[in-house]
């Protein structure tokens, strides 16, 4: 029976304790103890009202059994005043105090057979039919328990006689948790079904005494009739010393600790997990230890990329429930037999339905392409289709995973977002792309009749392989920038002067596909790299390696916190434009001053300006010749100072943000971002799925080696630095070898002739390519028959001279005749 007093003054404790320790322990001096009693409480007549309240508030809540909800447990905060003097000189602060104090922690003292602490760490039940023997029995084991308590404080972990634990399981792992605790060599010497036997076999120094005992916990033997496991014999005394090395410190037990630090933050770094975990326990951790201890807590926060597989049909159900109008499209391997429960797993397709419907209040029909690699245990690609917002930002719109990148996986992908939006194949809409493997093929099949524009950049890595340069890449930007077919062909013919090759190269690419002047009107963006997807697919950098469900959480909660941040955006803006759509009509209207209106009749306006600018603006098509009003829907220069020039004839025309096409409006923006995209619940909560199979993950063949998680980058944007010492070095620089004259090698490994130095600039300049291989035979042949008279020259010197199979021939030196005479 528990006994709590601590809301009691101090002899009426002694009083309660002694009514309980008389029926506990069944004693028949109840005449004695009623007498001390009535002794005792004379004293307390005064306080007996206060006391009585006190005592009787607290009845039921100090009850062992008495179940407390901790939600609505509103009782008063304890404060623990045992320490208030520690730091205090009393004889300085209490002012002469000293002897009431001192006197005060004698009774303290002498009442400390009264004085009892509230337990909640053990849960004890008695029973009336306990003899008395049992319990005494448990009294003796309870005060053990409290001095190993006490003397235990400074470890979490500790033993005692009488300990008892649910199994052998608990045993176990208790005495390898004070083992790392105490950072003592503890081995476990029996282990079997009846018994454990821990013993500490750590270094013992040599001392002049002689003792060379240490730790033995004894048997911890289990119970007759009973599961539980019991402490019968225990020697706490340590003579070794500690260690920093432990067996029983392994990645698991650290990631343990890991889990709740992940949390809140998932990114830190490997050397800090290391450093914190070595400070803390004061174990040796390495590096590598502290990297799978890292990844070992993360699995379990994610679960395991084999299970998320299961949990997979059950997450697309929640996903749907929170977020309607939703699709999930889960493509498995066909399974020749039917009755068979399980289906490998293939392709899955996501486009929220919040952001379907902004993407249909955008009324911007453009939507870009790529794919991304995946970084986990069943690697594949992530798709991405991304769109443009108002404010010409990123609008993300339908992702997925698929195995690999080929024409049949975009094929699968573009029908499902065909589906979602709508597209058939007569309609006119327009993609753009760095012309993956078969996403060309596929979308010529499913949508003939839509644009299909290529990323200029990706063409560029492409050129520079053969012909790099600034003037090939500025050139080419130049073609590709051109609105009208005019200025097109003119940066054409400039490529062609500078180089045929190049000129032919590019001329393989339909202009219609990377050049504005060939570009429709119906999307109302001029873009022509494929940066919105780049920025998402980076964006899901730290997404990219965990497992299928963490994967797409990762997306939807960036697209969730994304919207958000714009809406934040949106309240700060003001005015009718957004403020990209602002900040291209302003520097419009900038060089709009330099241009001359003429009226020449109806609808009709003819803008000339500086470099023989000169085009003709219809007011009422919302044209120019210039094309760049139709292409963005802002409206250009000519536009702009037109629209100046009807003012000042006093022409009902408005403000030139009136002739702004209405996706660029504020409004516009704030209805594509009204479409939230809702939190969903945890696994715990998610409805179940009653399809009979059970998915599994893809079948995948494990690389050798540490897989690479960076993506391969190319010299350009490589950030390598080609100054050194104030000099620039030979960094991405191609050599002339020495010997031949040909250039991408050098003399070490070159394999042909050696040719004059008189040829060697000839050779050189035939415009080798930069990649050039080792020259053929019959070049080889060539070269050795043109050979001049200077080599028989040089091998009369005695010189190294390169015969036709690449051997080095050396005849011996003049021998000089010295006169002695």
């Amino acid at each position: 029976m528990a006994v709590y007093y601590q809301n009691l003054s101090g002899r009426l404790r002694k009083f309660v304790y002694t009514i309980v320790e008389n029926e506990v322990n069944g004693t028949e001096n109840e005449g004695e103890e009623e007498r001390d009693v009535e002794s005792e409480s004379e004293g307390e007549e005064e306080d007996s009202f206060e006391d009585e309240s006190d005592s009787d508030s607290g009845d039921d809540s100090q009850d062992s059994d008495y179940i407390v909800d901790e939600n609505y447990n509103d009782d008063e905060v304890d404060v623990d005043m045992e320490d208030f003097r520690c730091n205090i000189d009393e004889t300085v602060e209490f002012m002469g105090c000293g002897e009431n104090v001192e006197d005060d922690i004698e009774e303290d003292e002498g009442d400390g057979d009264d004085v009892s602490e509230l337990e909640n760490e053990y849960l004890e039940s008695s029973s009336g039919s306990d003899s008395e023997g049992s319990r005494l029995r448990k009294k003796k084991l309870k005060q053990l328990r409290k001095q190993a308590h006490d003397s235990g404080k400074i470890y979490k972990t500790y033993f005692y006689v009488g300990r008892k634990f649910a199994n052998k399981d608990a045993v176990k792992e208790y005495i390898k948790e004070h083992s790392i605790e105490t950072r003592r060599k503890i081995r476990m010497e029996k282990n079997d079904n009846e018994r454990v036997r821990a013993v500490c076999r750590g270094v013992i120094p040599s001392l002049p005494t002689g003792e060379d005992n240490n730790m033995d916990s004894g048997p911890i033997s289990k119970l007759r009739n009973s599961e539980s496991w019991e402490v019968r014999t225990y020697k706490s005394d340590h003579k070794c010393l500690q260690e920093r090395e432990n067996l029983y410190a392994t990645y698991e037990w650290f990631s343990k600790e890991l889990i709740e630090q992940l949390k809140t933050n998932p990114n830190i770094p490997v050397r800090a997990v290391q450093e914190q975990l070595q400070q803390k326990h004061e174990l040796s951790v390495t590096e590598s230890k502290a990297f799978r201890a890292k990844q070992a807590a993360e699995r379990k926060l994610r679960g395991d990329y084999t299970h998320q597989y299961k949990m997979l049909r059950d997450y697309v159900l929640e996903l749907q429930q929170a977020n309607p109008n939703t699709t999930v499209k889960i493509h498995v391997q066909s399974e020749p037999d039917h009755e068979k429960p399980t289906r490998v797993f293939k392709r899955i397709y996501v486009c929220l339905g919040p952001l379907k419907a902004g993407f249909r209040a955008g009324m911007r029909e453009i939507l870009g392409l790529d794919g991304a690699f995946m970084k986990g245990p069943y690697p594949g690609q992530l798709l991405t289709a991304v769109s443009i917002d108002p404010n010409n930002g990123i609008y993300p719109l339908a992702y997925g995973l698929v195995e690999t990148e080929n024409t049949d996986s975009w094929t699968w992908f573009l029908t499902q977002l065909g589906d979602d939006l709508d597209l058939y194949r007569n309609s006119h809409f327009t993609f753009i792309s760095d012309r993956q493997k078969g996403i060309i093929p596929a979308i010529a099949k499913l949508f003939p009749s839509a644009e299909h524009r290529y990323c200029v950049k990706h063409i560029h890595e492409n050129m520079k392989l053969q012909w790099n340069g600034t003037a090939y890449k500025e050139l080419l930007w130049k073609a590709a920038t051109a609105t009208t077919v005019p200025e097109f062909k003119v940066a054409m013919e400039e490529i062609k002067v500078l180089k045929q090759e190049a000129y032919d190269w590019l001329n393989l690419i339909p202009p219609q596909h990377w050049s504005r002047s060939h570009f429709s009107e119906r999307a109302k963006s001029d873009v022509l790299l494929n940066n919105m997807c780049e920025v998402f697919n980076g964006k899901l950098v730290g997404g990219r390696d965990k497992p299928i469900i963490a994967t797409l959480e990762f997306a939807r909660e960036y697209l969730m916190r994304r919207i958000v941040n714009v809406n934040k955006k949106i309240a700060r803006c003001d005015g009718p434009l957004t403020p990209t759509a602002t900040r291209i009509l302003k520097a419009n209207a900038v060089q709009a001053n330099k241009y001359k209106v003429q009226w020449g009749g109806g609808e009709l306006y003819q803008v000339s300006g500086p470099w023989s600018d000169q085009c003709v603006v219809n007011v009422v098509a919302r044209t120019c010749t210039c094309r760049r009003w139709e292409l963005t829907g802002i409206p250009c220069k000519h536009a702009v100072a037109t629209n100046w020039n009807m003012a000042l004839n006093n022409q009902d025309v408005g403000l030139p943000e009136e002739w702004v096409h209405p996706c660029y409006r504020l409004e516009t923006w704030k209805k594509v971002y009204s479409f939230d995209v809702k939190p969903i619940r945890g696994p715990v909560h998610w409805p179940k799925c009653n399809v009979p199979t059970t998915l599994l993950p893809p079948k995948h063949q494990p690389q050798i080696g540490r897989p690479r998680k960076a993506r391969r980058k190319s010299n350009t944007e490589k950030d390598i630095s080609i100054m050194k010492d104030g000099k620039l070095s030979r960094k991405h620089k191609t050599v002339t070898c020495d010997k031949c004259g040909v250039r991408g090698h050098n003399s070490r490994t070159c394999t042909g002739p050696r040719v004059p130095k008189s040829n060697k600039r000839k050779a050189a300049n035939k415009g080798v390519d930069l990649d050039a291989d080792i020259p053929t035979g019959s070049q080889s042949k060539k070269r050795s028959s043109a050979q001049p008279a200077s080599s028989a020259r040089q091998q009369a010197k005695g010189k190294a001279v390169a015969t036709e199979d690449g051997a080095k021939k050396k005849k011996a030196p003049r021998k000089k005749v010295i006169n002695l005479g």
